[in-house]
């Protein structure tokens, strides 16, 4: 889950309204999971933070006017996938 920018309203020119503080929660419960699962999860997410400039980002290309997060849909910026 993102909370920061996404997350958050436009103003009344529909700009988006950058988050002093960008955030992703991570959850998962931990009965399921084996240990060598959450250890894979732990190495990919290790991978993604030292590759972070790899990834370019996404944008909506569709919203609605309320949560937009929740049921928006978005794409790439980039050729990153």
């Amino acid at each position: 889950m993102e909370r920061g920018t996404m997350s958050s309203i436009r103003d009344e020119q529909g700009n988006d309204i950058l988050a002093d503080l960008e955030l992703m929660r991570l959850a998962f419960p931990r009965r399921v999971f084996t240990l060598s699962q959450v250890e894979y999860l732990i190495d990919r997410l290790n991978w993604l933070y030292h590759n972070r400039e790899l990834v370019g980002g996404i944008k909506f290309y569709e919203e609605t006017p309320v949560l937009r997060f929740f049921t928006g849909r978005c794409k790439p910026v980039s050729n990153w996938l």
